[in-house]
């Protein structure tokens, strides 16, 4: 008997150092299956986005082969990786380019469909003086004749609109091609001008509601017809100035202004004739009530031609002839 107790013994000490390394080897495991499931965990957190294209073989190679370049440019493996998408895909830039370019054709063609279409003269006249905006027409029946219509347009809202009509009145051999009239002939010439910037009279003040610039005749006033830089001009002087003294024609030069015809800064051609003006109706008896070359209205209209001529709208001055198909129709300026 006592020989066999210590044989139980060793026996019962093995056994507890099987159960002891059981013990362990269930540990090691179940650590090394905690690892697994935490790499597991970390490598699904850390996946690459669905539908992203792994890196090319080359990409790779280039990214393995020189880590310190892909280091110093961040941007060098995504342009590696992304050449086959870039192809693909149209440029950003490009594209914006593209609409500006649509968007600026669809502009202009709005500006061109809203731009308004030149307004058309009246009177069938070709054109008028470039800026101007407003019209004094006097027309007659023909070459030669001495009576007419003095009209006055005003341009608004893109068309020409008549805002003053009344009968005038010629020189005593009526109307003649402006071109071929020389001083004294009597005659009122046709054409179109700039006429002049103010309106005068021998009244110390304009009527009423006068738009443009208004000087006083006084006895220091001429109009020169003298064969110097004065031709055709308004001339202040206390000596005699050859031509007409504008205080001393008491009724027609009441209300008077300048048609521009042979003057600065419209074609001046010495000979040709000075003061042909628009002013008041020459009385009755005299010469039958025509002029010796002007364009006269009565006197009422011509204070309201001082009330309708607007500087503003730099008015230009025309007289034709109304039949069509002659170089002095109003319709061939």
């Amino acid at each position: 008997m006592p020989a066999r107790e210590p044989i139980r013994m060793r026996r019962r000490e093995d056994a507890t150092r099987a159960r002891e390394h059981i013990v362990v080897i269930a540990a090691v495991a179940g650590v090394l299956a905690l690892a697994i499931g935490v790499g597991a965990v970390l490598a699904g957190a850390f996946a690459r986005p669905a539908g992203t294209a792994p890196p090319t073989s080359t990409g790779s190679a280039a990214a393995a082969s020189s880590p310190s370049t892909r280091a110093a440019s961040p941007h060098a493996s995504a342009s590696a990786t992304s050449t086959s998408s870039a192809t693909k895909m149209p440029s950003t830039r490009a594209t914006t380019s593209s609409k500006r370019a649509v968007a600026k054709k669809l502009a202009t063609k709005k500006a061109v469909a809203k731009a308004p279409a030149p307004a058309t003269p009246p009177l069938g006249m070709a054109h008028v003086l470039s800026g101007s905006k407003q019209l004094i027409v006097a027309t007659g029946a023909k070459l030669g004749s001495t009576h007419g219509t003095l009209r006055v347009f005003n341009l608004a809202g893109g068309a020409w609109k008549q805002v003053f009509s009344a009968p005038c009145r010629f020189g005593t051999n009526g109307l003649i091609d402006g071109t071929k009239r020389h001083e004294g002939s009597r005659t009122t010439p046709t054409g179109i001008w700039w006429p002049g910037t103010w309106v005068w009279g021998w009244h110390k003040a304009a009527p009423a509601g006068t738009l443009m610039p208004y000087r006083q005749t006084t006895a220091k006033v001429w109009w020169s017809d003298e064969r110097n830089s004065t031709y055709n001009t308004w001339v202040v002087s206390s000596s005699h100035v050859s031509g007409e003294h504008l205080v001393d024609v008491r009724v027609q030069y009441e209300f008077a202004l300048s048609s521009g015809y042979n003057a600065s800064p419209n074609t001046l051609v010495r000979g040709r004739g000075t003061a042909i003006f628009l002013h008041v109706f020459d009385p009755p008896d005299f010469h039958n009530g025509l002029s010796a070359g002007c364009v006269t209205l009565s006197r009422a209209n011509m204070i309201r031609v001082f009330q309708t001529v607007d500087p503003t709208l730099r008015p230009c001055f025309a007289i034709g002839t109304e039949a069509a198909g002659t170089p002095t129709s109003i319709a061939s300026y």
